[in-house]
């Protein structure tokens, strides 16, 4: 990358100024002395861009950092890394890296099942537990490795079979020669350690004593999960680690290791015959020690209590680093070089002296004064962008404004950082999302929108890719509900349920009783219009019942209810009883009801600013969208296929109804879904979602007979599309 270019100092900048100045000119003006205004206007001008120059180039540390030296995160949207490494489980054994850092489990062996997407599951625990609490112990694995694999489960799979492996105890003989400043217990109990992580497949030669830098995080991410260096299950050779070995403290040589018993692993898959693991036994008494160590030749005595008490401390040691600390020489920004400073010296300390003495009692002082409030504001205007740019990149800055201009340049700016994070906002112009907005909600909408999608996208990106797990949605949903403006995932009926309210399409619609009101029409039919209330509170749901008499037997129309979305639906008019009256236009030959009649123009707008507000807010609290998998709908007897899932979501609100909003939300799942994925976009109408709902609940619970109707259910609906 080519490095930008040195800042220019005051006298290149003046010398180069005066020669344009000569130029534009025509050569004619040679006066360039100090007392030349013009002159003076012209140094103001280079002294602000070499101060610009100046600022832009402090160190990155001082652009990042507020002016006691410490960083602003949540403001300047800046992240940690552990809030955006590692990622999300790509290949089996990230699965099993992940699934192996539970509390309480040493290893966690991941094989494929009988079908695509199907995964089976040996667990081999940290420690062996007593015969008598080794059923619980082993219950208690299961679940926790369940909980967390749900947590990360990428879509499309689940787990098929998972048994608690057997532990087999194992006796280490050998002979190590170490040096004569070393510890013998303390040597023994490290080769004790390392041969139990081995044999449990945890990686162990890598290098702790310093923290993870940027470079180790993106060149061998793996060192911030132990993974298992193979997904076999076999009983790993000791040979092979002789080398790692020989880097513990006081280890001079190794003659040889083994094992002193050793069984196969039945193959996964087997149920005829349980899974076994190998685990280190420690010495209770000296006739159980097998490792010999050796000093000039001579082996020594070891004590097995001390053993144990130097296992337990390096066991210990070990845990500290499980998980790298961050390099801070890498990682913290220094509070080194000059704060920066947008702010801007007045003129008066610049000017020479002959322009700033004895000019308070003089004719000229009035002149002066407004030459130095000129030059102020010249040099003043010249570096408000420059001033304004904390606040203006700052995350917690008001989003709200009424320039045009600054939101354009802040959406322009907000792009340009998602795009560094290798995404990019999708086109709303013809999409329908803006179907309950005002041109001035729209515009402050599309500004938190962005911020908001950019302050998620770490955690999103983290967990790219991953499933729902019953009240969590997986971070793919939560992408394509922020994307697609859906924020009310459960309970999608409940605005109706409340109301006891059906819609039906073709109902037959009451006659309305606008004819029996003589109407004192404006000239202007626009001014029957009712203005926009941002913050109009809507009506209970007795109020609004009574104020919908297109409303019977508890049955709306559905093409009427897709017009109470419409905020141009509802009018306010003067009758010739001098009262006003809101009205709900149907759009049809007879097509006025009468909402509610007022004493004043004020109490009529304000209740169909209420009224208007609260068919918006059913409307819009209707909408939001379920992820079905179909590898999670299976059972013992149905075939499924492990890529297919459905997006099940509302299709009888005003804005989820439009072709144009169901192109967009089929777009975005095209574009963000994961490639293995098949999504199809399935919309339901109140009644069919009660039901999905209710089987939803009880299908998160694990009910076999939810799975089975949910099935049904997609399938019918599918049917009737």
């Amino acid at each position: 990358m080519t490095p930008p270019p040195a800042p220019q100092s005051f006298e290149t900048l003046r010398h180069a100024a005066i020669g344009f100045a000569q130029a534009a000119s025509g050569n004619i003006w040679t006066d360039f002395n100090l007392h030349d205004p013009g002159v003076t206007l012209l140094e103001q001008t280079c002294f602000a861009l070499s101060e610009v120059s100046y600022q832009a180039t402090h160190e990155t540390a001082d652009l990042l950092t507020d002016e006691k030296g410490d960083i602003r995160f949540a403001p300047m949207s800046l992240f940690l890394p552990r809030q955006t490494l590692p990622g999300n489980p790509v290949t089996l054994l990230d699965i099993a890296a992940q699934l192996s850092e539970v509390p309480g489990i040493a290893r966690v062996l991941i094989s494929c099942g009988p079908r695509a997407g199907l995964l089976n599951v040996v667990i081999i625990p940290a420690g062996g537990s007593p015969d008598a609490a080794r059923q619980d112990a082993d219950i208690k694995a299961g679940a926790r490795i369940m909980r967390a694999f749900r947590a990360r489960r990428p879509l499309g799979c689940d787990i098929h079979r998972m048994r608690v492996a057997k532990r087999v105890s194992a006796r280490l003989a050998g002979s190590v020669q170490i040096t004569g400043t070393a510890i013998p217990e303390r040597v023994a109990a490290e080769i004790y350690y390392h041969v139990s992580a081995i044999l449990r497949g945890q990686a162990t030669g890598h290098d702790t004593s310093v923290g993870a830098t940027r470079k180790t995080v993106f060149d061998h991410p793996q060192t911030f999960l132990h993974a298992p260096s193979d997904q076999d299950g076999k009983v790993p050779n000791l040979e092979d680690h002789l080398a790692s070995f020989r880097k513990i403290p006081g280890v001079i040589d190794i003659s040889s290791f083994s094992l002193t018993r050793q069984i196969p692993v039945p193959k996964d898959g087997d149920a005829r015959e349980d899974v076994h693991y190998l685990d280190l036994t420690l010495p209770d008494t000296v006739a159980d020690i097998e490792l010999e160590l050796t000093l000039d030749g001579l082996p020594l005595k070891l004590d097995p209590s001390g053993i144990l008490e130097e296992f337990v401390r390096v066991s210990a040691d070990h845990i500290a680093h499980a998980r790298h600390h961050l390099d801070g020489s890498d990682w913290i920004l220094p509070a080194a070089g000059q704060r920066r400073n947008f702010d801007v010296a007045s003129i008066d300390a610049l000017l020479p002296g002959v322009y700033r003495a004895g000019l308070k009692s003089t004719p000229e002082a009035a002149l002066m004064t407004q030459y130095r409030q000129a030059v102020n504001a010249h040099v003043d205007d010249m570096s408000a962008t420059l001033r304004d740019l904390p606040r203006f990149l700052s995350a917690s800055t008001d989003a709200t404004t009424d320039d045009p201009a600054v939101q354009r340049r802040r959406i322009a700016l907000l792009d340009v950082l998602i795009a560094h994070q290798g995404e990019e906002m999708p086109e709303t112009l013809h999409a329908g999302l803006h179907s309950y907005r005002t041109a001035a909600e729209r515009a402050a909408f599309e500004l938190r929108w962005r911020l908001d999608y950019l302050t998620a996208l770490p955690n999103l990106n983290r967990g790219r890719g991953t499933g729902p797990n019953g009240e969590n949605p997986g971070a793919f949903l939560l992408k394509f509900r922020q994307l697609a403006d859906l924020q009310h995932p459960r309970d999608l009926v409940q605005g109706l349920e409340r109301l006891d309210l059906s819609l039906a399409d073709g109902a037959d619609r009451i006659d309305p009783d606008f004819a029996r009101l003589d109407l004192m029409l404006p000239d202007n039919p626009f001014d029957m219009l009712v203005p926009h209330q941002p913050d109009a509170q809507p009506l209970d749901d007795a109020a609004l019942r009574a104020a919908s008499p297109w409303i019977t037997q508890n049955t709306c129309p559905a093409e009427l209810f897709i017009l109470c979305a419409d905020p141009r639906s509802f009018l306010v008019s003067q009758t010739a009883d001098g009262d006003f009256a809101v009205f709900f236009d149907a759009q049809s030959p007879t097509h006025l009801y009468t909402c509610g009649r007022f004493e004043t123009l004020e109490a009529a707008t304000g209740f169909a600013q209420r009224l208007r507000a609260s068919w918006k807010a059913l409307h819009a609290n209707a909408e939001g969208a379920y992820l079905i998998e179909d590898i999670l709908l299976r059972n013992a007897s149905s075939d499924f296929i492990s890529n297919s899932a459905t997006m099940v979501m509302t299709g009888w609100t005003a804005r989820t109804g439009q072709a144009t909003y169901r192109a967009y939300v089929t777009r975005l799942i095209e574009t963000h879904a994961p490639a293995h994925m098949k999504i199809d976009a399935l919309w339901m109408d109140p009644e069919a979602m009660a039901r999905f709902e209710d089987l939803f609940d009880k299908f998160n619970s694990g009910s076999q007979d939810a799975k089975r109707e949910i099935r049904a259910l997609l399938a019918d609906v599918k049917a009737g599309s």
